[in-house]
């Protein structure tokens, strides 16, 4: 070899080496789903990858090292969603930084965290996201920040439709929290995510600390959730009747334009009074009574005996269901069937009063123990009535309690059956409105049999759930407004869209995918599988809308998680 051919190949060399060492990063791929906020150190961590073939996959983090290297496994095509898939596990990574999975000719992930209390911002932010909805005040820039606004909807003087029984008066009834993107307020649905949230509260009263949201009652002492769901349960006391029964909702006829709250000029009226409405009343008053019996016991009390008025008068009126009048068309929250709905308030009422009246009810009148998917004001109520039972289960006859223990972990495990068959991970099978809060339900289901049993199987369901809702699903999309690097920009929302800032207001919850798709007259949809029924666009209502009953099992969730898995 001639000295000048040698000297040739050793400056290609040396340029190769180079070239290699300042290899341009990849370009994100939205073929690599995860859990875009991240992973406790001890938790299972998993990824998908879909549409493409490959072999293997490296973790690098923030200095741009390998720290991980790992084998893709096929996991077949999900028909749900119409991909092929395969999946990384790198659970062995426990290292606390910020990382990224690469993944040779595809790209690299978003970014991602490992760290010790990785969910305790998105946990705050979903609850805070009540105080933004709050209604009757203003949002005032000290605890708002950009999003402050006017306060709208005093709701001082609130009409009575026909439909309430009254033909003449008028309902001071301000306060609570909008439902949704409108501006109504909804006793069944109000019920129903209070008392999701009452859970956490039962189970770990600390978990979130006075101070912790920075909330205009922040510094008083109390737990800060304690603090946001009494501004809710002081204004659904407002709703009940002097017989005990309890109004439908408080609305308008019509639903507004996008508006701010201070813009809104319809009259609002108290439409509608039922059994359903004032079961859920009975069953979330006693459920708060009982847990604020130290702290106010006044107010308990008060709230328990309110909560048996309401009982009262649901026996008296035991088929009284809540329909639209003609000429109103805001959110119907309807229902036929409320033998649920009388075991959630009897459930309650034993455990607030110790009546052996209401242990007999639920000892005669059995509810099937099950998970319904979809519409969960209406069917989640047993579970509300399961897991409060469950925790309290000690006052309970030992066949109930066994037998309430064992048919919570049968559902469980058939949860965790359908996770390990979906390519995703994911127990769910259909998707209609509001999915997410069904994926979110089944995870608390999950996190109440972890606490039963203690078998880490149950947390890592739960946790491989809660991964499809931050981004490992069939939209690549994570769902928690602010979170996330793509994240949703255009909810259903009326402040987020009419206030002109370009996020919108964080820590809500989004819909997501519909199969349904009740707005395809407005919102062209990208996609037919039912997977991927999701546009993240204002008008659709059907899959880009939040609600307080989407949050609700998502601050259980997080909060479950953060306490079991922070150290």
């Amino acid at each position: 070899m001639t000295i000048k051919r040698y000297f040739y190949l050793a400056l290609l060399s040396l340029l190769y080496i180079q070239c290699e060492s300042e290899k341009l990063p990849l370009e994100t791929s939205d073929s690599i789903r995860l859990n875009q906020i991240g992973y406790y150190p001890g938790s299972v961590k998993e990824f998908i990858l879909v549409d493409h073939t490959a072999d293997a996959f490296r973790i690098i983090d923030g200095q741009g090292e390998v720290v991980f290297n790992g084998e893709l496994q096929d996991r077949g095509t999900w028909d749900t969603s119409g991909e092929r898939v395969m999946s990384g596990d790198f659970s062995d990574l426990k290292t606390p930084g910020t990382y990224t999975i690469e993944i040779d000719s595809i790209g690299a992930s978003y970014a991602f965290s490992i760290e010790k209390k990785v969910f305790e911002k998105a946990l705050n932010a979903s609850i805070k996201s009540y105080y933004f909805q709050r209604a009757s005040m203003p949002i005032e820039e000290t605890f708002g920040g950009i999003y402050k606004r006017a306060g709208g909807h005093p709701d001082t003087a609130c009409a009575y439709h026909p439909s309430s029984g009254r033909k003449k008066g008028q309902l001071s009834s301000p306060g609570g929290w909008y439902d949704a993107g409108d501006y109504g307020k909804y006793i069944v649905n109000a019920a129903l995510s209070t008392g999701q949230m009452l859970h956490l509260l039962e189970q770990y009263p600390e978990a979130i600390p006075d101070a912790s949201l920075n909330i205009p009652e922040s510094s008083n002492k109390q737990s800060d959730l304690w603090d946001e769901l009494l501004y809710e349960l002081n204004w659904i006391r407002t709703m009940q009747d002097r017989d005990g029964g309890v109004y439908h909702k408080l609305t308008a006829k019509n639903f507004s334009g996008f508006i701010m709250p201070e813009a809104y000029d319809l009259e609002r009226f108290v439409i509608g009074k039922g059994t359903a409405a004032t079961l859920g009343y009975a069953a979330v008053m006693a459920q708060a009574g009982r847990l604020y019996t130290s702290a106010d016991p006044v107010w308990a009390a008060e709230a328990i005996i309110s909560a048996e008025k309401a009982w009262n008068w649901a026996l008296r009126n035991r088929n009284v269901p809540f329909s639209n009048p003609e000429d109103v068309s805001t959110g119907q929250y309807d229902d036929t069937v409320f033998s649920d709905d009388f075991y959630w308030a009897a459930a309650e009422l034993y455990l607030a009063t110790g009546e052996k009246k209401y242990l007999k009810y639920l000892e005669n009148n059995r509810e099937t123990y099950q998970h319904q998917l979809t519409n969960s004001w209406k069917f989640f109520v047993r579970n509300n009535a399961f897991h409060s039972l469950l925790e309290n289960r000690e006052k309970l006859p030992k066949n109930m309690s066994d037998l309430l223990v064992s048919d919570h972990l049968k559902l469980a495990d058939s949860l965790l059956v359908k996770i390990d068959k979906n390519p995703y991970h994911v127990a769910l099978d259909r998707y209609e409105w509001g999915s997410n809060s069904d994926v979110l339900n089944q995870a608390m289901i999950l996190c109440v049999a972890h606490r039963l049993s203690g078998d880490e199987k149950y947390l890592v369901g739960a946790e491989r759930i809660n991964d499809y809702i931050f981004g490992k699903n069939a939209t690549g999309y994570c769902f928690l407004t602010g979170f996330g690097s793509k994240r949703a920009m255009f909810p259903h929302h009326r402040p987020s869209g009419a206030e002109g800032i370009a996020d919108p207001v964080p820590g809500f919850v989004i819909g997501g995918p519909n199969n349904d798709r009740q707005d395809q007259h407005e919102v062209e949809y990208s996609s037919e599988y039912p997977a991927k029924a999701y546009m993240d666009v204002e008008p659709s209502f059907a899959s880009n809308e939040v609600c307080i009953n989407w949050n609700a099992p998502a601050v259980f969730v997080l909060g479950y998680l953060e306490q079991n898995r922070k150290n």
